[in-house]
């Protein structure tokens, strides 16, 4: 019940306006069938696109009811479609403080700050809650963070320390947290705030020297309402587990499936899957990070999930350069659905026609090249590189490079230079992220390509979540 009443805080209004003309919506179009109404994607306060694939059904009342959807852990963070009555924050992990940071974004000042167990890296949503996970990868538990105040309430243990938990299951009401020493995964509630079942190994992992670090985990995915992947770093496999059971009579997981990987994997890649159609259903992309020691590139992998069963099909290569000094941390799916673009940290963004997986484009960036900020009204792409002072901006549409925006001092505290998180404002004016190493939050205009504003906190943030926070009333 409760998870019904905070979906009234999601961004509905697109079904007021499905008499317009088909073409308003393109392959995302809402499709009404048997009393049932299939949205695509739903906006919630915090973010554009955070539901995919969502049913609702006709009650006897004549009011809707949700019955499934799937939580785009990729989803790109907005401020739009918010009450007035909400302020907008970004919550960043700070593991050189022990602490989560806090910005207000419209003012663009420090919110705030809350102490928290060791080493807060990732900070995720709890659910669709007004409620904040601090990813402690030093500690065998996560801390649970009011946003409205700011209070750490308490914490769920683990049975390993965890990696990282932006993965909620919208039909189960679930969330998976990744292990960071185990290649295990948890599945929490988060109206709860305890652990329903786990799967995968409960042994320590020791790293196999892939490039990417020690994790244990890559970051954890649902397939579908029941499947989702433990992805073992150091043993270079991708498991497929089935959550079995209900929340009234317990759930457990089963094993279904395993598939070996070139080097460790990090992710996969999100994709709206309400806009496939056939065997493309089927059809996940996976990074595999390269092994640098191994003279192993990175590349891009073509999983096929179907019924119980994994499969790895096809791979890209990121080839043309010294795989000794390659090494991949993140790939981000362009918005035409075509096009991956995959960073490599010696320097270089590489574009991939998914259906072709072919290497179409290489756009020279800087050192530590990774996550991609997609800002399709305006045909651009912002480029974060970890390990440089500025940010790379490329034409989206030609997958060619327009500037270098610098946004950082060097490194002076030894870590990356900047965040893993960034957001870009609804009317598409603003970028905004961390300055990492230097502790200083910034706002990037996107028509001047300059900083506008900055904050300085101090220490050194590094991932977490953008949300409006206010009543639930």
């Amino acid at each position: 019940m409760e998870f019904k009443l905070n979906l009234s805080k999601m961004n509905i209004a697109m079904l007021a306006i499905l008499a317009l003309p088909s073409a308003a919506f393109a392959e995302q179009s809402p499709e009404f069938d048997n009393n049932v109404l299939f949205v695509p994607s739903i906006n919630t306060p915090g973010k554009l696109g955070h539901y995919q694939d969502v049913s609702f059904k006709i009650t006897e009342q004549g009011t809707w009811e949700i019955i499934g959807g799937v939580e785009n852990t990729e989803a790109t963070a907005s401020m739009a479609d918010m009450d007035n009555t909400y302020s907008k924050r970004a919550f960043y992990g700070d593991p050189s403080t022990n602490s989560v940071v806090a910005i207000d974004i419209p003012a663009m000042e420090q919110a705030g700050s809350t102490a928290t167990a060791a080493t807060p890296y990732p900070v995720d949503q709890a659910g669709p809650l007004n409620k904040i996970y601090a990813i402690t990868r030093g500690a065998d538990s996560v801390d649970i963070i009011n946003p409205d105040t700011l209070e750490n309430t308490g914490s769920i243990a683990l049975e390993h320390k965890p990696r990282s938990g932006a993965a909620y299951n919208a039909d189960l009401t679930v969330q998976i947290i990744a292990g960071a020493d185990k290649p295990m995964s948890s599945i929490i509630d988060p109206f709860t705030d305890t652990v329903l079942a786990t799967a995968g190994s409960t042994d320590i992992s020791t790293p196999n020297g892939d490039y990417g670090g020690g994790l244990a985990s890559g970051h954890p995915f649902w397939f579908s309402k029941r499947k989702f992947a433990v992805i073992d770093r150091a043993n270079r496999s991708i498991k497929l587990y089935k959550l079995n059971g209900e929340r009234a009579t317990g759930f457990t997981t089963e094993l279904l499936g395993a598939v070996d990987t070139p080097t460790s994997v990090h992710h996969f890649v999100a994709r709206n899957r309400a806009a496939l159609h056939g065997n493309d259903k089927y059809v996940y992309y996976a990074l595999a990070e390269g092994s640098p020691a191994n003279d192993i590139a990175p590349k891009i992998l073509e999983i096929i999930v179907k019924d119980d069963t994994i499969e790895l099909k096809r791979t890209a290569d990121l080839s043309g350069f010294d795989a000794s000094i390659m090494g991949s941390h993140h790939a981000d799916l362009h918005p035409g659905g075509t096009y991956i673009y995959v960073g490599s940290t010696e320097g270089h963004m590489f574009v991939i026609n998914r259906k072709s997986m072919q290497v179409i484009s290489v756009v020279e960036t800087g050192i530590g090249c990774a996550h991609t900020r997609f800002v399709p009204s305006k045909g651009l792409a912002v480029v974060t590189n970890h390990k440089d002072t500025f940010v790379t901006v490329i034409n989206s549409d030609n997958h060619t490079k327009i500037a270098d925006v610098e946004v950082s001092p060097p490194q002076a505290n030894g870590q990356i230079l900047q965040s893993h998180t960034s957001f870009v404002d609804p009317a598409a004016e603003n970028f905004y992220a961390f300055a990492s190493d230097s502790g200083t939050f910034y706002e990037l205009n996107l028509e001047t390509l300059t900083v506008t504003r900055t904050v300085h906190t101090g220490g050194t943030p590094r991932q977490g979540v953008f949300m409006a926070v206010g009543d639930d009333d």
